[in-house]
């Protein structure tokens, strides 16, 4: 193995890997890493589900995060779930997406769902859901370890979050080839195993 003035090669890897990139250097980087080093996917439990008081469509949920407050979310699955069908179950958030108001009620993130079309299908909508991992579970790309500097991540703007093409192929939600997990387990789907997460 190489080094540099008794630096190993593993030791130049690491630091390179934890270096401080510009989002201009960020953009640049391989879809899978950009991805790591740009959203944070955290497994939540939906601890309340509640009824928007201005949008038929739209629940409100109450998140467990792992913190010591809780987060709420807005989500437009009524037409797909019932309260009691996601009452306590875990999901995957996008827990540093740009905070936004729907209707007057301000949703912290974005539950990952599937459809079996196009990214644009809003006829069919599978919940991502994560019961197999510990709420607080940062989830990653396979072959990646959670950022150094998850803690100072800034937001995530939708359009940039759509652009990463996240999906399901063969029923695993990877992004650029790559299954999307924690501690060697990989989070799956049950209905739409070939679609675009939304």
């Amino acid at each position: 193995m190489g080094s540099v003035e008794g630096v190993s090669e593993e030791e130049l890897k690491k630091a390179a890997s934890e270096k401080k990139l510009t989002p201009a250097e960020i953009d640049k980087l391989p879809l899978a890493e950009r991805f790591s080093r740009r959203v944070i996917l955290k497994v939540s439990k939906i601890e309340k589900v509640e009824q928007h008081p201005g949008g038929s469509f739209l629940y409100i949920l109450t998140l467990n995060c792992g913190e010591e407050e809780p987060r709420q979310i807005v989500s437009s699955i009524v037409k797909f779930y019932k309260p009691e069908e996601l009452l306590n179950r875990n999901i995957v958030l996008v827990y540093n997406l740009k905070p936004a108001n729907f209707r007057g009620v301000r949703s912290n993130g974005m539950l990952l769902a599937v459809s079996e079309g196009g990214a644009d299908d809003h006829d069919t909508c599978e919940v991502i859901f994560a019961d197999d991992f510990e709420v607080g579970t940062i989830l990653e790309p396979e072959g990646f370890d959670v950022p150094a500097d998850v803690a100072e991540m800034c937001f995530v703007k939708p359009e940039k979050f759509a652009e990463m093409s996240l999906c399901t192929k063969d029923g695993f939600v990877e992004i650029d080839g790559k299954k999307i997990g924690a501690n060697g387990k990989f989070v799956s789907v049950e209905k739409y195993k070939n679609g675009a997460i939304h």
